[in-house]
């Protein structure tokens, strides 16, 4: 394959990230950017020469010309787009989560195992130098015995992302470290949650997973910050891995690259995630990126979360919220 041809559907903030990012990887031309809104789609595509703008997921499937599909829809409408493109001989990358419902997932699985196609779940800490690095040492440090995961967003933001619950659309990212530090199997997911701004769903979310192994972890999210100028900040995001040999711990919102200047104040800014340097994605958004298109050019080995891991970090993130809801409701 000498140039992979994607299509990008869903053409909101993510959408335009994908975009954006994809000028700047090798090997890759591309030729689609579909939305319901057309107009949303045509500005979305600029940039890109020779892009087409189509209104219907199906035009894309359809479309012999197109080798991998990018999905960036709202999170239950995953499964809408993902399955036919797969069952069309697309590969299919999925933002975050894979789907939100264990039917839907298993749907989408067995498209890409009867299509024989790469389905990619974007994981992207696992391309992140810093959280990868935690996995790579504890190999040396022995198991990981005791974990903390936190992932804080400013209330800006809810307004949109409280339309899936946030185990399920924030903090999945950790569940999906948790599970790959941890490496056992799930035994009991207790979910506490509050709902401080009544909206669609809450805004303040602690899980505790115990692990058929012994380990026990808390996963973190909330949505409680205030304001905050996104191209500047960098998440209030970490985790912390207790094992027999040591502590590994990344926070970013503490080291690392920072300014102060009189219009903004104190920031730290992005260096890992979305960080970009002459144009060209490098942090581990475009790390992910970068390692899809190799993969279907044959040039390396798959190295992502696979689509089970994918559907095993759902599952636990289903069954915190279920059982926070339970709770509530007793």
């Amino acid at each position: 394959m000498d140039l992979v041809n994607v299509a990008v559907v869903g053409a909101g903030e993510f959408g335009a990230r994908y975009l954006e990012a994809l000028k700047a990887v090798s090997g890759v031309r591309v030729s689609c950017v579909c939305d319901r809104d057309a107009d949303r789609a045509a500005a979305a595509a600029e940039g890109h020469p020779g892009a087409r703008v189509a209104t219907d997921a199906a035009e894309v499937c359809d479309d012999p010309g197109v080798d991998a599909v990018i999905v960036v829809t709202p999170e239950s409408l995953h499964r809408v787009v993902a399955e036919p493109a797969l069952r069309a001989g697309k590969h299919v990358i999925v933002e975050k989560p894979l789907a939100t419902t264990e039917e839907d997932a298993l749907a989408m699985l067995g498209a890409a195992q009867e299509s024989g196609k790469l389905l990619m779940t974007s994981f992207l800490l696992r391309f992140d130098y810093r959280y990868a690095q935690v996995k790579e040492r504890l190999q040396g440090l022995g198991p990981a015995r005791n974990v903390y995961a936190y992932r804080n967003f400013d209330r800006s933001l809810f307004g949109l992302y409280s339309r899936t619950h946030s185990f399920i659309e924030n903090a999945i990212h950790d569940i999906d470290l948790v599970l790959w530090y941890v490496g056992s199997k799930v035994t009991r997911a207790h979910g506490y949650c509050r709902n401080t701004m009544g909206l669609e769903n809450p805004d303040i979310n602690w899980g505790v997973l115990e692990f058929e192994n012994g380990a026990i972890a808390v996963v973190h999210t909330s949505w409680l910050y205030p304001d905050q100028r996104h191209d500047l900040l960098q998440w209030n995001t970490g985790v912390q891995v207790m094992a027999d040999g040591g502590v590994l711990e990344v926070r970013s919102d503490s080291d690392g690259l920072r300014m102060n200047t009189s219009e903004h104040g104190q920031r730290v800014l992005d260096q890992t995630g979305w960080a970009t340097i002459h144009g060209e994605p490098r942090g581990a958004f475009g790390a992910m990126l970068r390692h899809f298109v190799q993969c279907l050019r044959g040039e390396t080995e798959y190295r992502g979360a696979t689509p089970a891991e994918a559907i095993e970090s759902m599952r636990v993130a289903v069954a915190l919220a279920d059982d926070a809801a339970a709770r509530d409701a007793s």
